[in-house]
């Protein structure tokens, strides 16, 4: 097991300790981490385990849990341009949202709900995309819904009460436990593996959050009221060029000469050319600045690959 970056931070704790705190999504790559992070400052998770697109069971569990804070990561992450995915993201991604946000306001407690939104929220703007900046034409169902669910909860928070809330925006996050087609995992298995990485020229940039990182951004936002109605980017703001972050994988998990092929590939349309966020508000008003640096967290990455395939083979 890798050493955990999460920290026990006092403005958390003040909030935390002892409140019962509802998650949907809690088995993911992130919310296990955050289930982690509200444990260690003393909240008692309960973990939604049902479909977030059936209104009668989120209605049920959280009418059952009368939490004081509610985390959404519930969400199918799939940011293809794939029309034949909206449905799928329209009940998922604001269905459930509404869904959450009305059952909480039936507990009459006016819980907090932090409603995990994504930078893919942003679209194709020019970096660094700040909280205040207008996103573009969404360019896939995943992004187009997280934005509807966004707009609309922060409506409802300015004309109802009965629920605070506020959208946190994480961006680019990697770590042990992530199993998508991203490029850290994908880099990783084949770093290791001691195969050829065929990618393109990688000139686009990006940044990159630890898992640990990220859902300690998350945490924190339970103890900070001025946030409540707003959006939030957590992040660190770390551009790097994609094919720059491909070669420190592969120099850190030492793998032989010559595999990393930039320029393999070709070019993608649409690609984003850079992809950061502006973390004025994270670091100043959120009070959230990573711990866990670009090499620092490739190097836990890259053990916990190591172990989990070293396991395998056991």
């Amino acid at each position: 097991m890798t050493a955990s970056a999460l920290v026990v931070d006092d403005r958390a704790v003040a909030t935390l300790t002892d409140a019962t705190v509802w998650v949907s999504g809690g088995h993911g790559f992130i919310g296990t981490r955050l289930v982690e992070a509200l444990r260690l400052h003393g909240a008692r998770p309960v973990l939604f385990d049902g479909d977030i697109a059936d209104a009668d069971a989120v209605t049920a569990s959280i009418a059952d849990a009368a939490p004081a804070l509610l985390y959404n990561l519930a969400a199918p992450v799939n940011v293809a341009r794939n029309p034949a995915l909206a449905e799928l993201m329209r009940t998922t991604l604001l269905d459930g949202a509404l869904a959450v946000h009305a059952a909480a306001a039936a507990t009459g407690l006016r819980p907090l709900l932090v409603q995990v939104g994504t930078c893919e929220e942003y679209g194709t703007i020019e970096a660094p995309f700040a909280e205040s900046d207008e996103p573009s034409e969404p360019v896939s169902p995943y992004s187009r819904f997280k934005l509807e669910a966004t707009r609309t909860l922060l409506r409802l928070a300015a004309d109802d009460p009965r629920v605070r809330v506020v959208v946190a925006r994480p961006f680019l996050t990697y770590g042990p436990g992530q199993n998508r087609p991203m490029l850290v995992p994908a880099a990783i298995g084949a770093a290791l593996a001691g195969v050829p990485f065929p990618m393109t020229a990688g000139l686009q940039t990006r940044e990159l959050n630890y898992v640990d990182d990220t859902a300690m951004g998350l945490l924190r936002i339970a103890g900070v009221p001025a946030l409540e109605g707003t959006i939030i980017n957590v992040a660190g703001g770390d551009e790097r060029r994609v094919v720059d972050i491909a070669s420190l994988i592969f120099e850190i998990a030492e793998a032989p000469d010559g595999l990393l092929r930039p320029g393999a590939l070709p070019h993608r349309g649409g690609e984003v050319p850079r992809f950061f966020a502006d973390t004025t508000r994270c670091r100043d008003v959120l009070g959230h600045t990573p711990r866990i640096d670009l090499a620092e967290g490739l190097r836990r990455t890259i053990d916990a690959h190591r172990a989990a395939a070293a396991s395998e083979t056991a």
